[in-house]
């Protein structure tokens, strides 16, 4: 087997923990160890990292389901969904899909229905982190276009804002499980809007009105001012801008 191939079939092993017999044909034992076991060391210290790195991304998570059973359910996602990219800090985005339908088909996650939401929540918290820098919105620029120009225009949300609707309260339960506490609280069934904003190195979660979800959902969606102002959800928009949340206009 030639270097190169064998350079690609032991990248494949790393990814998707299999191994490959012609590849392990090559390699040769050691006193301690068997092919096999060389291979498996290297195995676990991906898992390991990929581990971490989901722990990191889903603190509050791993607190609720306590560590050594979101080791096991980490396990069992980075088997389906290898690493495939070189940054870790972009891997776990199907973490909370993933979550959801364990809570679907495992009994002892019955009771915790609301957790892929409350994952959902922590991925924006983490991008969030990772996003750009927001820009400061230009009121110079917007006032100089013609009144049919600002009835097309599209606001542009900051990089580092984001927003989602959760038919529990995951504000609520992440602001009660942040501090890995072992306290139990009960877990009230009621929607709540979260928005996540990073302003001056500093992230917060905070609850949205309807209304605000509802202008900030159609402002997401490319959504026009002259839209808005027909769906009756153009008020907030000054304070969006205030807040930092709005940073640009497009036509």
């Amino acid at each position: 087997m030639k270097l190169q191939s064998m350079q690609e079939v032991f990248i494949k092993q790393l990814s998707q923990f299999k191994s490959d017999a012609a590849f392990l044909n090559q390699l040769s034992p050691t006193q301690s160890l068997q092919p096999e076991q060389q291979i498996e060391i290297y195995q676990n210290n991906v898992r390991g990292a990929l581990q971490g790195c989901l722990a990191q991304i889903y603190p509050v998570c791993c607190t609720i389901l306590g560590e050594p059973y979101f080791k096991q359910l980490a396990k069992d996602y980075i088997q389906q969904h290898p690493s495939r990219q070189p940054d870790l800090n972009g891997y776990g985005g199907e973490f909370s899909a993933f979550i959801s339908k364990q809570c679907q088909q495992r009994s002892e996650l019955f009771d915790f229905f609301y957790l892929g939401d409350l994952a959902q929540l922590e991925w924006l918290y983490h991008a969030v982190y990772y996003a750009a820098s927001p820009t400061v919105f230009d009121f110079d620029v917007f006032a100089q276009l013609s009144e049919s120009q600002q009835a097309s225009t599209v606001f542009q949300l900051a990089p580092c804002f984001e927003f989602m609707v959760s038919d529990y309260p995951i504000v609520s339960i992440w602001q009660l499980n942040r501090l890995n506490t072992t306290e139990q609280h009960s877990v009230p069934s009621h929607v709540e809007r979260a928005g996540i904003f990073r302003q001056a190195y500093q992230i917060s979660i905070f609850e949205l009105e309807e209304a605000d979800v509802q202008a900030l959902s159609l402002i997401k969606a490319g959504k026009t001012l002259q839209a808005l102002v027909q769906a009756n959800l153009d008020h907030s928009l000054p304070e969006f801008i205030q807040k930092g949340w709005l940073v640009g206009i497009r036509q």
